[in-house]
C-alpha cells in the first residue's frame, strides 16, 4: 500500500447503512456504538431559522408527510414523524449534543443554504467542536462566510467537473437541460448550474439547491480560500479524468471522492486518484 492510500479517510457518506434512514438519530447512535469516528451530514434552514440534519429540500418518502423544510418551522417539522417510528428530523443542536460527548469523531458538515453560518460556527463553539468540523458546502459564499468567521476551519467544496471524460461531458449536457426546465417551472427544489471560476456566485435561496460545473484552473477568491485552510475538491468518483485530479493536487488542494461503495471500486480508484478522503454509503468499507 502506497503511503497515499495509507491516507485515504473513509466517511460515512450521510450516515447511511447505520438505520435504514438517512442522517437520524438512531443511526448517529449506531454510528458511534460501532465507533466510526469520521461521517458526513447535511444542513437544512426552517422557516424560523433554525438548522435540521437532512439532505433534500423536502422531508421525503420516509416520512408521514413531505413538505418542503424552508416552509416548516421546526415545531412544526417537530409534529412529522419517520413512518415507522417516533423519530423526527434531527437538529443540529441535538447533533452537537450527542457528538459533544464523543471528541474523537470528525464531522464533515455540508451546508446546503446560505444565511446561518455564524450560527453553526456559534453552536460549535458554544459545545468545543470546532475542532471537529470539515465545513463542505456547493456555494462558494458559504465558504467564504465561514473563513471570515474562522479562518482557520477547513474547508471543502463540491462540483461538479467539466472535463474531456465522456460521463462528465453527459452530465454536463443533462444537468444544463435539467436547470432550463427547473428554472421555467419555478419549481422551489430548482438546481442552479453555473461554471464557477471568479469571486461572482450566487447567494443560496432557502428550499433551493445551488450546484456548479467547474472547469480547470481554479483561480480566484475560491482558490486562495481553499488553498489557505489544506483546502479540499469533493467530487463524483466517476466524473474526473485523472489528469483533472492531477491539476487540483497541483493546486495543493485534498481530494474527496464520493460516494464509493464497493471494495472494488475503492481499490480502482484509489490507485487511479489517491484521494484523500473516500465518501461511502456502505457501512461495511468503514
Amino acid at each position: 500500500m502506497s503511503e497515499n492510500q495509507k491516507k485515504t479517510i473513509i466517511v460515512s457518506h450521510r450516515l447511511r447503512g447505520f438505520d435504514e434512514h438517512d442522517a437520524s438519530l438512531k443511526g448517529l447512535q449506531n454510528a458511534i456504538a460501532n465507533n466510526i469516528t469520521h461521517f458526513e451530514v447535511d444542513c437544512r434552514i426552517t422557516k424560523d431559522g433554525e438548522i435540521v440534519i437532512h439532505h433534500d429540500a423536502r422531508l421525503g418518502s420516509d416520512f408521514s408527510s413531505n413538505p418542503f423544510i424552508a416552509d416548516k418551522t421546526l415545531s412544526e417539522l417537530k409534529q412529522i414523524f419517520y413512518k415507522n417510528s417516533n423519530d423526527t428530523v434531527l437538529t443540529l443542536d441535538e447533533l452537537f449534543q450527542i457528538i459533544e460527548l464523543h471528541q474523537n469523531i470528525k464531522i464533515y458538515l455540508d451546508i446546503k443554504e446560505c444565511g446561518k453560518e455564524e450560527k453553526i460556527i456559534e453552536e460549535a463553539a458554544k459545545r468545543n467542536l470546532l475542532k471537529n468540523i470539515v465545513i463542505v458546502s456547493w456555494l462558494p459564499e458559504v465558504l467564504f462566510k465561514i473563513n471570515s468567521l474562522l479562518p482557520s476551519m477547513q474547508l471543502c467544496f463540491s462540483f461538479y467537473p467539466v472535463c474531456d471524460t465522456f460521463p462528465s461531458q453527459i452530465n454536463y449536457f443533462n444537468a444544463k437541460i435539467k436547470s432550463l426546465l427547473f428554472r421555467q417551472k419555478k419549481d422551489r427544489n430548482t438546481s442552479l448550474f453555473n461554471t464557477y471560476n471568479t469571486d461572482n456566485g450566487v447567494t443560496g435561496q432557502y428550499g433551493f439547491d445551488h450546484e456548479h460545473f467547474v472547469s480547470l484552473p481554479f483561480r480566484g477568491k475560491l482558490l486562495e480560500t481553499l488553498q489557505s485552510v489544506n483546502g479540499i475538491a469533493c467530487v463524483n468518483y466517476k466524473l474526473p479524468s485523472q489528469h483533472f485530479i492531477e491539476q487540483l493536487q497541483k493546486q495543493n488542494l485534498q481530494i474527496c471522492l464520493y460516494s464509493i461503495n464497493t471494495k472494488k471500486d475503492l481499490q480502482k480508484y484509489g490507485a487511479k486518484f489517491h484521494p484523500d478522503i473516500v465518501l461511502t454509503d456502505n457501512s461495511t468499507l468503514m
